[in-house]
Parts: structure tokens; C-alpha cells; sequence
């Protein structure tokens, strides 16, 4: 009997032994797999600006950010992210980089769970129809979005000028505005008005003070998530930690970055 219990023991310390040093070859290949936390797109038509200063808050959020062509996008796809991030820029460009089959691997990748963050250039290029100063662009975008992306809005600023800009807080019951105030100053450098085509689920999260258009917007796309600004959160006006001096002369009555920081969080919810 005692050697009966014996050799159960060992079996079952065995067992252990063997699920203890599988789990540590998975977190190893996990850790492998795992290429940052963040997708940064950079290339033609992006804004250096823009990617340093979104580079740098995501640092001070304590992700990890690995900057991708589109090459690497039309080539590799985006398995090993959590979310990507298309910067401010030109979206002609994006669209024109980006091929057919890296726009599915996008689409592929929010689908299956990643996030994705359109930051003006970004959200224009999210959408399925881009308008320019009146006119639809012959460009095929990524239509992510079910949606128009049109601007830039001259009764916010006449283009070509930028400056800074009010956008009204309309829901303050979801997660990435829920504890902000009734309005936030940001920069406006062209962006998009978002409007979403009339069948299609969308929370609007905040409207240019001008015109009353849509500014923030997210969405759930199958089992990944979605969020378009057509400012510029990432830019501090009134900071050096995002080592752009670009809109220095501006004030923005405080970051924008603890409210990117909620909806880093919403889109990892799901991620």
C-alpha cells in the first residue's frame, strides 16, 4: 500500500513538473511572438511630428512601440501587435502605399481583435470615402470605417492654417470620455469631420464647437475596436515630453494624453 502511494505521488509530481515547464515553453513563445505593443506606421506622407510626439505617449503610457512600413504591412500583416496607429499625414499617400492586400491585413487584424488608432491622416484614411476641400478623392482607402472623412473644415480654421480648436464632450458614460469635462482644447491641422454612413453602429464622443461635426468617434469591428480623432491629441502645446516643438506658441488648457490613455485601455479590453 505505502509503495502504491508512492508511485502516485511521483506520477503526480510528474505531471506537475511536465505542465510547470510546458507553460514556460509558452510563455516563451509567447514573449517571441510578441512584437511590441504598438504598430506605429511611418512612411510616405507621414508627419514626423506626429509619430515622435505619438511614440513618445505611448511611452509615457508604458508600451512598447515598434515603428512599421508599409511594406511590412503589405508583406507581414500585423500578428504579434496590439494596436495599430496611423499617424497624422497625408492619406492620398497612405492609401497609395498601402496595398489592397496590406489594407486586408489591417482589416484582418482589428477583425480578430487588435485595435486601431486613426489620429487625422489616420482617420481620414480609416474611412471609406475622403473628401478634400468639397471633393470625393479618387483614392481607395482603408473603409474601415463605414463612413465619409471630409475637411479640411474652414470655419474651424481657414485652410491652410492651423490653431487650436474646441471640441465638445457629447457622451460622458463611455470609458474613454467619461471623466472629462464638457469640452478640450486640441490642436486642428486639417482634419476630418466623421460622419458614418446612416445604417451603421458608431458612439460619437465629440463634435468640432464649429459646425457641430463629428471630431472622436469609436466603433466595435468584429472582435476588435476602433478610434478616430480628427485632432491633435498627441501634440503638447504647452510640454516638452513630447519633444516637438511644433504649436509651442499654442496653449492647450492641459494634455490631451490621459484621455488617449482611456482609449488605449477601451481598445485593449477587447485586444
Amino acid at each position: 500500500m505505502t509503495m502504491s502511494l508512492s508511485k502516485r505521488t511521483i506520477g503526480l509530481v510528474i505531471f506537475l513538473v511536465a505542465i510547470f515547464v510546458t507553460s514556460l515553453f509558452a510563455w516563451d513563445y509567447m514573449q517571441q511572438s510578441r512584437r511590441a505593443d504598438v504598430a506605429l506606421y511611418v512612411g510616405g506622407g507621414t508627419w514626423d511630428d506626429s509619430v515622435r510626439a505619438i511614440r513618445n505617449m505611448f511611452h509615457w503610457m508604458n508600451y512598447t512601440v515598434e515603428l512599421v512600413s508599409a511594406n511590412f504591412i503589405n508583406v507581414n500583416g500585423l500578428e504579434g501587435f496590439r494596436i495599430l496607429c496611423v499617424p497624422g499625414g497625408n492619406m492620398c499617400d497612405y492609401a497609395q502605399d498601402i496595398s489592397s492586400k496590406g489594407k486586408e491585413n489591417i482589416k484582418d487584424f482589428v477583425h480578430e481583435g487588435g485595435g486601431y488608432i486613426g489620429i487625422c491622416g489616420g482617420a481620414y484614411f480609416a474611412a471609406e470615402r475622403v473628401l478634400w476641400q468639397g471633393s470625393r478623392l479618387s483614392i481607395t482607402p482603408l473603409g474601415l470605417f463605414a463612413g465619409a472623412a471630409a475637411g479640411p473644415i474652414n470655419e474651424i480654421i481657414p485652410y491652410p492654417n492651423y490653431n487650436m480648436c474646441k471640441v465638445n464632450i457629447v457622451n460622458h458614460v463611455h470609458p474613454i470620455t467619461q471623466f472629462e469635462g464638457n469640452s478640450k482644447i486640441m490642436l486642428y491641422y486639417w482634419g476630418p469631420a466623421l460622419t458614418p454612413n446612416a445604417d451603421v453602429n458608431v458612439t460619437v464622443l465629440g463634435n468640432y464647437y464649429k459646425g457641430n461635426q463629428t471630431a472622436i468617434l469609436s466603433f466595435e469591428y468584429f472582435q476588435g475596436r476602433v478610434f478616430l480623432i480628427g485632432t491633435h491629441p498627441e501634440i503638447e502645446e504647452d510640454s516638452n515630453r513630447d519633444e516637438v516643438t511644433f504649436g509651442d506658441e499654442f496653449n492647450d488648457e492641459g494634455s490631451d494624453w490621459d484621455m488617449m490613455q482611456k482609449a488605449v485601455f477601451w481598445l485593449l479590453e477587447k485586444g
